[in-house]
């Protein structure tokens, strides 16, 4: 079996042409074709990748999930802070007033960066594992960030 996607069980999806590189197309799932041939997509950080050549002959790699999102006029899922609160059931905590917890671990940064790579979207932290213990890295009011056990976290916000 493959780890990558494949298209064996899609009926005709509908495609279109990508802007700014003529010769390639891409269907509602996601799936790039050159000339009717479908290109290999990378996995990156669980997302899937196509890199494709312009009109101009500059190389150019974007996630393909997010272009046929725009192109086909699907709206993008995204949470908000009431999901995580009212929903999730998430607290803040108190110390860090960007992120709130839930009472099985999750942490979400529900007043999200004005820049980087999720700016403007309430988003999951991701853990880092040190010696098999879990740890977020979280930034206080001041802009200092530190790495947080995820247990000390729960711990005090909710007992």
């Amino acid at each position: 079996m493959t780890d990558f996607p494949t298209t064996a069980h899609l009926d005709n999806p509908r495609t279109a042409q990508l802007p700014g590189a003529s010769q390639y197309e891409i269907n509602e799932h996601g799936f790039v074709s050159r000339r009717g041939r479908r290109l290999r997509l990378q996995n990156r950080s669980g997302r899937w990748f196509a890199q494709v050549y312009t009109d101009e002959g500059a190389r150019w790699s974007f996630d393909t999930e997010k272009v046929a999102r725009s192109l086909f006029g699907e709206e993008e899922v995204s949470l908000t802070r009431e999901d995580v609160e009212d929903v999730f059931g998430a607290r803040r905590i108190p110390d860090y007033p960007r992120y709130a917890v839930t009472s099985y671990g999750a942490i979400y940064c529900v007043d999200p960066p004005k820049r980087g790579p999720n700016a403007g979207q309430v988003y999951l932290l991701q853990e880092i594992l040190r010696n098999d213990i879990p740890y977020v890295t979280l930034t206080d009011a001041d802009g200092v960030r530190a790495p947080i056990r995820v247990s000390d976290v729960v711990g005090y916000v909710w007992d």
